[in-house]
Parts: structure tokens; sequence; C-alpha cells
């Protein structure tokens, strides 16, 4: 094959340059059958060096899925979720599965047009967040026939498995921690309060806590961007300029 030959790499390509059959390297590379060590490596480093990738999609044809895990996260400009997918990434590492990302920027309109985009692959599992999804996303996660982990939230009914805390639980634990130090001149700063439902169920977990013991916030700030420590400076001073007064910001 020549330098300058743009034909697409094929199964023949790597049986040439390994010198084995082209059965052996469609058994190689899919990780299948009786192969010794020695004839793998081979094979391995034929591939490698020619940068032969395996058609995963036509491998696909039989088993009707693909070695990918659907991720479906709001936002990465907010600082928890690339963490998040580090997470992820670590945990997939040594299972030949691999992570695909998908961000819906808080809109279930969008989530429904992701889910169903990344469905179409038919992967082997969707990780998405949050509980609160579309009757129509709710309808293809059932449907997809795969196994589904909805992370961040546990405040909710999930469609198959869940893994996350409790946010209202968060927000009241809060407030209790708060009034048990004996502060009472309270603010709250908090962001896309409308789209994210995690968000809003700390808020509201706060609000009641504080609501128990006769307290009530004297000031709030919501903003609608992404996450940001600039952004945190900004509404703090914003809020201590109106409410000099403030002993807790929360």
């Amino acid at each position: 094959m020549s330098a300058n030959d743009n034909r697409p790499l094929t199964l023949r390509d790597v049986s040439e340059a390994s010198g084995v059959s082209e059965m052996t390297v469609s058994r190689v590379l899919r990780n299948r059958g009786d192969v010794s060590d020695a004839t793998r490596q081979r094979v391995l480093e034929a591939a490698k060096e020619l940068g032969y990738v395996p058609n995963k999609i036509a491998g696909a044809l039989a088993s009707q899925r693909v070695n990918l895990v659907a991720v479906i996260i709001p936002s990465l400009s907010n600082m928890v979720f690339p963490e998040v997918m580090t997470g992820i990434s670590e945990a997939l590492e040594e299972t030949g599965l691999q992570p695909v990302v998908g961000v819906t920027g808080y809109s279930p309109e969008k989530e429904e047009k992701v889910l169903y985009e990344m469905l179409s692959w038919r992967p082997s599992g969707v990780i998405i967040a949050g509980l609160e999804h579309s009757d129509a996303s709710r309808a293809m996660l059932r449907a997809s026939g795969i196994p589904v982990v909805e992370i961040m939230d546990v405040d909710g009914t999930p469609v198959d498995s869940v893994v996350g805390i409790s946010h209202r639980r968060a927000g009241q634990q809060m407030a209790q921690a708060i009034l048990k130090d004996g502060y009472e001149h309270i603010a709250f700063l908090g962001t896309k309060m409308a789209q994210d439902h995690r968000a809003r169920k700390r808020f509201e977990g706060f609000t009641e806590a504080l609501a128990k013991a006769g307290v009530e916030i004297e000031d709030r700030e919501f903003y609608s961007g992404g996450s940001a420590l600039v952004k945190g400076r900004e509404m703090t001073k914003e809020v201590l300029d109106r409410s000099p007064d403030l002993d807790f910001i929360y």
C-alpha cells in the first residue's frame, strides 16, 4: 500500500502486514477466539503501524450494540461535571467501553434530541444526569433495553438505577448547621434555578428548614449562566452592597 493511497484500510492490509489470515486478524481485533500471544502481538503492532481502526459499527450489526456508553449531562462549564466525566472515564477504563458525551444545556427538549441520537447508535448503556425528564425521554429510556443509570440526585423515581445524593436533604442540613451556629441574617446565591432541578431542590430544602425555625432569607441573587468562581465573587459583592448586615451567604 503506497503512502499516497487514501483508500480505507481493511483487514486484508493488516493480514498482509502481519503475515496471518484475515480471520485471525479479526479474532485479535475483536478479542475473540484462541490466538497465541505472539500472533496477537504481531497483529496489534501491524494494525498500529498502519493506523488501522476496526469498523465497530459493522461488527455491531450482529450484536445490535456498540461498546459505547452514552453520557448525557446538562453542562460542561459547570465545574462539577468535568469531575463527573473524569470519574466515569476512570471507571470504564478497564472495561472496553468508551463514554460518549452529550450536553443538554438544562433543556428538556434538547435532552430528548440528544438521547434520541445517542440511542440510535445502540450504546451498551446510558448515564444521564438527574431524575426529571420529559415523557418522551422517559419512554425512550424505558424502551432502550439497556442499563440506565441516573446520577446526581435521588429525590424522585428512577427509570432503572440511580446514584446520587438528596439535594433537598443537603439544603435542609445546611440550614440546620447555619442556625445551630447562631447565624440569622442569611442570603442565598444560586444559578439556573428554573432549569436546574437539583439547585431548586437544595433551595427548597434550605428555605423549608429555615422556615421551621422562624427564619426567612433576607436577600437572594440568582444567575442564569454557568457556574464560575468569578461570577460567585460578583454576586457576593452585589448582595453585600444591598444587605451589609448579612452574617451568612449560602
